[in-house]
């Protein structure tokens, strides 16, 4: 806290409680669960409170539930206004909030404050102002706007008031968006569970004994809630698709810089070995969709030097570019990977590849197996090497001034040794040689497929597990850091099934292929694990957003059929 040493468990505890009691006050008295009515901490499922507690009117429950483009058809129409739209999402928010913990700054006045202008400029003109016109999106922890706080859940930066808006902040209100409120994060951005000293910890609403993921855990919370249309997350190491599959969500990795990052506040500045990219995470994929267009259609290459200028590619977004060699148009082709080779997913996982599979089938596409071209135990050596190479020396700075002390999950411990320059070097070495091999081990998907063409996209496990219990992270990221390593975009797909202990019983026919994949295989529990959603992820090539969001309809429609 400004002009006061914060270095004793009494001091967080303190810093933890008043930012509490200021979120509190910024609630409105009519939003808040009386106390006799919120769920007692034996109920760990509070996914279906916001439509239980009487908060929200039913028309206020059906606008919340609306697809994404079915509300923005509905806010460019006139059918519905920007104040009533905003009013329901932020009481969901407000409802997540008490009963998960996962909201940072608040601006509920000021998002119904522009609401309100943007009705009356419709009312004035009859055109919605941008293509998100009246379209609550809830920002990480990391996106400055200007005049408010954002210290990131960092003891040290409570108090610091950001100067200007990050770009894509200014992207987003010209669109028409509404931002009222950021979401909590872990500390540092590095580990996955939504947990810091600033503002507490976070929990999983389909199971409050589990994480809701992380780094981007609050969004994951909020969106799958309704308290939100569309939630930013970034992603270093999978900040986007881990809480997109921790709480049945969509969410999107795009390759690096395809989006604008510019003005984001970030730990590990300066850091290039692996670049972290900002996505969307939505209840429906139109909501991702919705997003990533309206902000290519804003030419951010213009707002960001490290953008490139690739406008919005609407026939690869339909996949009309698909083509047989004499030019007709194709279908797309999947491939499958099971694991990592490494460490085998757990049997939901499992189910949720195999439904996929299976309705893909059933639907007339053609899925091949593919295989990884090496142990991923390498790249993941090849990963933390990178993320560990300045050995925590800019996490020792930023915590020095308040005397915060590590997380206990920290992704680089405070032993690591910072590496040399011509280390760093051999790391980006071992990096190109990871995606070279990757990119042989694609293209060499022809000679599988029936049309003599690589696959379009990799379909594979987001994780090995599902939403892990809280501290207790297995610890194996390589199932979305790789394609952090490698550059490639990713998708999660929520198969809208969760864990089912009829379902996904213990494999007891399991054998393990090394004492760590004994170790996480181990610490599944059907029953303790009940109800935690499962999903699958999508990988494609290179600069190729469009085309992962319109490979992604086709799974999502052959799972509705499935």
């Amino acid at each position: 806290m400004p002009g006061k040493s914060v270095k004793t468990a009494a001091d967080f505890a303190e810093a933890i409680q008043k930012k509490n009691f200021e979120q509190l006050q910024l609630i409105p008295v009519e939003w808040r669960i009386p106390e006799d009515k919120l769920p007692s901490k034996e109920q760990v499922q509070v996914i279906n409170f916001t439509a239980e507690c009487g908060i929200l009117s039913k028309e206020e429950l059906e606008i919340v539930c609306k697809d994404t483009s079915e509300l923005l058809s509905e806010l460019a129409g006139g059918n519905i206004t920007c104040l009533a739209v905003t009013t329901a999402f932020c009481k969901a928010a407000a409802i997540a909030h008490q009963l998960t913990n996962c909201l940072t700054e608040i601006f509920f006045t000021q998002a119904l404050h522009r609401a309100k202008e943007l009705d009356n400029v419709f009312a004035k003109t009859g055109k919605p102002t941008g293509a998100l016109f009246g379209l609550p999106i809830s920002l990480k922890d990391q996106f400055q706007i200007k005049g408010t706080e954002c210290n990131m859940g960092t003891v040290s930066w409570i108090g610091h008031i950001s100067e200007e808006n990050a770009v894509l902040v200014d992207i987003l209100q010209d669109a028409g968006a509404i931002l009222p409120f950021r979401i909590n994060v872990s500390q540092s951005l590095m580990f996955p569970e939504a947990d810091n000293y600033v503002y507490g910890r976070s929990d999983n609403p389909f199971n409050r004994t589990l994480t809701c993921g992380g780094s981007s855990g609050g969004e994951g919370v909020v969106v799958s809630m309704h308290g939100s249309a569309i939630g930013v997350g970034t992603d270093l190491g999978g900040s986007v698709r881990v809480p997109a599959a921790y709480n049945g969500l969509y969410g999107l990795r795009p390759t690096s810089n395809r989006l604008p990052y510019a003005g984001a506040r970030n730990s590990l500045l300066g850091f290039e070995g692996v670049a972290p990219t900002l996505g969307p995470i939505s209840n429906s994929l139109s909501g991702v969709y919705a997003f990533v267009k309206a902000v290519l259609d804003a030419k951010p290459w213009l707002l960001d030097s490290r953008t490139p200028e690739i406008p919005w590619r609407q026939e690869m977004a339909s996949l009309h570019h698909l083509r047989n060699a004499d030019g007709t148009p194709r279908k797309p082709v999947y491939g499958i990977m099971r694991w990592d080779k490494y460490v085998m997913p757990w049997p939901p996982v499992r189910r949720a590849i195999e439904m996929t599979v299976s309705a893909l089938a059933k639907a007339g596409y053609e899925v091949v197996d593919f295989e990884p071209p090496f142990d991923s135990q390498e790249a993941e050596k090849v990963v933390m090497g990178i993320f560990s190479s300045d050995g925590g020396e800019d996490l020792r700075r930023t915590l020095a001034p308040s005397g915060e002390p590590r997380h206990p999950m920290m992704v680089t411990g405070e032993s690591d040794l910072p590496i040399s320059v011509y280390e760093s070097w051999q790391l980006n070495v071992e990096k190109n040689r990871v995606q070279d091999a990757w990119l042989k081990a694609w293209n060499a998907t022809a000679k599988l497929s029936s049309i003599g063409q690589p696959i379009d996209g990799l379909i594979l496990p987001p994780c090995a597990h599902v939403a892990h219990k809280h501290g207790k992270w297995p610890k194996h990221t390589i199932y979305t850091s790789l394609f952090n390593l490698i550059d490639y975009p990713a998708m999660v797909i929520p198969v809208h099934s969760a864990v089912d202990p009829e379902l996904d019983p213990i494999d007891k026919e399991f054998k393990p292929a090394s004492a760590r994949d004994a170790e996480i295989q181990a610490m599944y529990s059907p029953k303790e694990y009940a109800g935690a959603p499962i999903a699958v992820q999508l990988v494609c090539r290179r600069f190729r957003e469009e085309e992962c969001i319109g490979l992604t309809g086709i799974i999502t429609d052959a799972l509705k059929y499935a």
